[in-house]
C-alpha cells in the first residue's frame, strides 16, 4: 500500500539488519523517486527515499508506505473539462431539397405606394455543398401614374464545408476576412477559410488550468465565481484541473481538496480570460481572391475590373499572446500589417497593430492600440486607430473613405442592481469637420415594476446639440407588455406610450401592438401579427405628424416565410435562417414534437412537421410525446439528436406504426393460470412470449390463424387466437383456455 492506495502487487523486498531494501527498478515501478533515481541500480535502502515512512507487517506480508508528494514519480493526473465529441452528419437522414425564403412588404400613403420583396433560393443535398442565391424586387408608384420596377440580384454562392479540418470553401459572392484593425468588403470569387462553426463544441479560447498536489487519495472540487464547475477523485501526486469555458473577464476560483482522512485544504486563484485570444497552437486563417462588388443592391452584376487578393491569419503563440497578420492587394494597391494581443495577467488584454500601404509610390501608415478589461462590476474598453493621409486599403478603390483617426472609449459599471454606462467616440476625416460624441446611460431593473432606462448623448463639436431619453417597460403577464418613453432632441420633445402582446417564441399564436405619440413628432400606430407553422404575417396602419410638416397616414402589410420542396412534396413553412428538420412519424398524425423540450407543434395528417430553427453542426434535441398517442401506436424511439449541415434540411424520423394488440389471461384446462415466467411460442413464426402474473399475455400483431403453444409443469397445451379482428387496435380477449 502506497499513500493509502492498495497497489495489489507482489514485490520483492530484502530485510537486512532491520532495514528494508528493494531493487531500484522495483521502487520506480511502484511510483517512487529519490535523488539519483535515474541512474540507480541494484538494491536501494528505503531510508534513502526522502520522507518515506515504512510499516512492515511480517505476519500478513504487507508493506505500508507513506511518501511525500516530492517522492512520488507518477504522471500528473489531468482532470476537468474535456472537449465533447464532434457531432457527425447521419447520411441516412440527409435528403435533397429546394428552399425559397421570402420577406414581402408593401405600404401605401396618400401620395405613393411601395411593394418590395426579398427572396433567397437554396439547393441542398444535390451533390456536395450548399447552393444559394438572393434577390431584391421593388415596385414604386405614385398617384400621378409614375411607376418604377427593379429586380436586383444580391448574392449567389456555392459553399462546401469540411468539418474535420474546420475548413470552408465558398465560390461566388461573399466577404473578405478582416481583423479588428482592418475592413471587410464584398467581393465575388473564391474564399477558403478556417471555420470554427463546423465544430461548435470546440473551445477556441484559452482555458484556465489549476495545478495542485495531494499526498493521499482525495476529492477535488473546483469552484469558479462561487459555482462548482468540476468534482474529481485524484490519486496521490500532482494533478491538473482544466476549467470549463465559462469565464469572460476577471473572476475567482477555489480549489477545495479533501483527502480520505477528512482533512480539507482550500486554494484560491484569481483568473482572467478573454474571447479575443486563441488557445496556444490554434490558428485561424482565411484567403480570398476575386473582384470587389460595386453598387451592391443597385446593380446585379457590377464588379471591379481589378483582381483582389486578401489574406488574414491569427495564431495562439501562447495562452496569453495571440499574433495577427493581414494583407491585401488590388489594382496597384498593396496593404499589409501585423498585430498582437497580450493578456496582462489579471489586468486585462492589450492589443497593438501596425500596417502600411503603397499605391502609386505613395506610402501610408496606420497604427492602432486598445485595452479591454472586464470584471464582475466594471468593464473598460479603449481603442484608437491613427492613419496618415496617404494610407489606403482596397475599400478606398470603391470610394469608401478611411478616417484619419478613430477613437472609442466605453465604461460599464454595475451599481445598486443597475448598469451605468459611459461612452466617447471620435472620428476625424481629411477635409471634413471632426465628429465626436459623448454619452451617458443608466438602466435599472425594478422587479415587478418593470425596467427603466435613461440616457443622454451630446455632440461635443456643437452641431447636433444634446439629446436625451427615458424608457420604462412593464410586463403585464400573458406576453403583454406596456411601455412609455420621453425623448428630447434639438427640434423638440416627444412622449410615447404603448401596449403590445408579443408573439410566442416557438408555438403558433397571435400578437398585436398599439402606441401613441405626442409632441414635436406625434401620431399613432396599430398593428396585428400572427405566427404559424406556415410563416409570419403582419398588417397595420400608422399616423404621423410633425409640427413643421403635413401629417400622413400609412397602411402597410408584410409576410415572412418559406416554401420547401423535399421528399416529393411542397411545404409552406417559417423562414429558415440556418437549418431545419422535416420530422416524420411514418404517417401518424397529431404527434406533439418538442425541440430542446419546447413544444413546437404537432405532425399533420401525413405525419410530417417542419421544425426550425435548428443549429447547424450541433446536436439539436428533438423528441415526441408518446403518452398522448392511442394505445395501438407503437413507437420505436422518442428522442434523437438531429445534426443538420449548414443552411440545409434533414429528415428526423421517429419510426411508428399502428398495431393490433391482444391481451388475455391464459388458463390450463384444470382452471389454474399458466405459471408466470413461462415461455410460450407463437406460430407461425416461432415468436417467444413470456407469460405474466395471473396468466396475463400480451401479443402484438399476431399473424392470421396464430396459435400459442405452452410447455410448463402442467404439460404441453395450445390455444388458437380468434380471427376476424380489426387490423389495428387494442383488444382484451378475457380468458382463454389452453388445451
Amino acid at each position: 500500500m502506497l499513500n493509502r492506495v492498495h497497489l495489489r502487487r507482489v514485490a520483492h523486498f530484502v530485510l537486512r539488519d532491520g532495514q528494508l531494501l528493494a531493487d531500484a527498478a522495483t521502487l520506480t515501478d511502484l511510483g517512487l523517486t529519490w535523488p539519483g533515481a535515474a541512474s540507480a541500480s541494484g538494491l536501494v535502502k528505503l531510508d534513502d527515499v526522502p520522507g518515506l515512512r515504512q510499516d512492515y507487517d511480517a505476519t500478513d506480508q504487507q508493506l505500508i508506505l507513506l511518501a511525500p508528494v516530492s517522492s512520488l514519480s507518477g504522471p500528473v493526473t489531468e482532470l476537468g473539462y474535456r472537449t465533447p465529441a464532434m457531432p457527425h452528419l447521419d447520411p441516412t437522414a440527409q435528403a435533397p431539397g429546394l428552399l425559397l425564403n421570402y420577406d414581402l412588404y408593401g405600404q401605401k400613403d396618400r401620395s405613393a405606394r411601395m411593394v418590395s420583396g426579398w427572396t433567397e433560393f437554396r439547393m441542398f443535398g444535390v451533390g456536395p455543398g450548399l447552393w444559394k442565391t438572393s434577390n431584391l424586387v421593388q415596385s414604386l408608384g405614385g398617384n400621378h401614374g409614375e411607376n418604377t420596377f427593379t429586380s436586383t440580384r444580391l448574392d449567389s454562392s456555392w459553399q462546401l464545408d469540411f468539418p474535420d479540418p474546420m475548413i470552408t470553401a465558398t465560390v461566388g459572392d461573399t466577404f473578405n476576412s478582416a481583423l479588428s484593425w482592418t475592413r471587410t468588403m464584398r467581393f465575388g470569387g473564391l474564399r477558403i477559410s478556417r471555420n470554427f462553426d463546423l465544430q461548435p463544441y470546440r473551445v477556441t479560447v484559452p482555458l484556465a488550468s489549476f495545478v495542485g498536489e495531494t499526498a493521499l487519495p482525495s476529492v477535488v472540487d473546483l469552484y469558479v465565481n462561487g459555482i462548482r464547475e468540476a468534482q474529481s477523485q485524484v490519486p496521490p501526486g500532482q494533478f491538473q484541473i482544466v476549467g470549463t469555458p465559462v469565464i469572460t473577464g476577471a473572476g475567482t476560483a477555489q480549489m477545495v481538496i479533501t483527502d480520505i482522512t477528512g482533512q480539507r485544504r482550500v486554494v484560491n486563484f484569481s483568473i482572467y480570460n478573454s474571447t479575443q485570444l486563441l488557445q496556444q497552437g490554434l490558428g485561424d486563417w482565411s484567403f480570398e481572391v476575386g473582384k470587389l462588388r460595386e453598387d451592391y443592391g443597385l446593380r446585379s452584376f457590377s464588379y471591379a475590373n481589378e483582381v483582389m487578393y486578401s489574406a488574414s491569419g491569427r495564431y495562439g503563440l501562447s495562452n496569453t499572446i495571440t499574433l495577427e497578420a493581414h494583407g491585401e492587394a488590388a489594382g496597384g494597391l498593396t496593404m499589409g500589417g501585423v498585430g498582437a494581443l497580450f493578456r496582462l495577467g489579471q489586468l486585462g488584454v492589450v492589443n497593438v497593430s501596425g500596417a502600411s500601404s503603397n499605391q502609386d509610390a505613395q506610402r501610408g501608415k496606420q497604427y492602432g492600440a486598445g485595452y479591454q478589461w472586464q470584471g464582475h462590476d466594471i468593464s473598460v474598453n479603449l481603442s484608437t486607430v491613427r492613419r496618415d493621409a496617404s494610407f489606403r486599403d482596397i475599400g478606398t478603390l470603391q470610394g469608401s473613405r478611411l478616417p484619419l483617426r478613430t477613437s472609442q472609449a466605453f465604461l460599464g459599471w454595475s451599481i445598486g442592481g443597475g448598469q451605468l454606462g459611459a461612452s466617447y467616440v471620435r472620428q476625424d476625416y481629411r477635409d471634413s469637420p471632426r465628429a465626436s460624441y459623448a454619452g451617458l446611460s443608466w438602466s435599472q431593473s425594478l422587479g415587478r415594476y418593470g425596467h427603466l432606462s435613461i440616457g443622454a448623448n451630446r455632440d461635443l463639436d456643437g452641431k447636433g446639440g444634446t439629446s436625451a431619453y427615458a424608457y420604462w417597460t412593464l410586463p403585464l403577464g400573458d406576453k403583454l407588455q406596456a411601455w412609455t418613453s420621453m425623448e428630447h432632441q434639438n427640434h423638440g420633445n416627444t412622449a410615447t406610450a404603448g401596449l403590445a402582446r408579443n408573439l410566442p417564441g416557438d408555438a403558433d399564436g397571435w400578437g398585436w401592438r398599439m402606441q401613441a405619440s405626442a409632441g414635436q413628432e406625434g401620431g399613432g400606430q396599430a398593428e396585428i401579427n400572427q405566427l404559424s407553422r406556415y410563416g409570419e404575417w403582419r398588417a397595420g396602419t400608422q399616423y404621423w405628424h410633425n409640427q413643421d410638416a403635413p401629417s400622413n397616414t400609412t397602411g402597410y402589410a408584410g409576410a415572412t416565410g418559406g416554401i420547401l420542396l423535399m421528399k416529393g412534396s411542397v411545404f409552406p413553412m417559417r423562414r429558415v435562417y440556418d437549418s431545419f428538420a422535416l420530422v416524420s412519424t411514418d404517417g401518424i398524425a397529431n404527434v406533439p414534437v418538442k425541440l430542446e423540450n419546447r413544444l413546437v407543434g404537432a405532425t399533420d395528417d401525413k405525419g410530417l412537421l417542419l421544425v426550425t430553427p435548428l443549429n447547424s453542426w450541433q446536436e439539436n434535441d428533438l423528441s415526441v410525446d408518446p403518452l398522448v398517442l392511442p394505445a395501438d401506436v407503437s413507437v420505436e424511439r422518442v428522442r434523437m439528436k438531429a445534426v443538420p449541415a449548414t443552411g440545409s434540411g434533414m429528415v428526423a424520423r421517429f419510426p411508428m406504426k399502428t398495431t393490433l394488440a391482444l391481451e388475455f389471461a391464459l388458463r390450463h384446462a384444470s382452471g389454474a393460470f399458466v405459471r408466470a415466467g413461462t415461455v410460450a411460442k407463437l406460430s407461425p413464426g416461432d415468436r417467444t412470449i413470456v407469460v405474466g402474473y395471473d396468466g396475463r399475455v400480451y401479443v402484438e400483431d399476431p399473424p392470421q390463424g396464430a396459435k400459442i403453444t405452452v410447455r410448463d409443469r402442467g404439460g404441453r397445451c395450445a390455444v388458437e387466437l380468434p380471427t376476424g379482428l380489426a387490423q389495428h387496435g387494442r383488444f382484451d380477449l378475457g380468458e382463454l383456455i389452453c388445451r
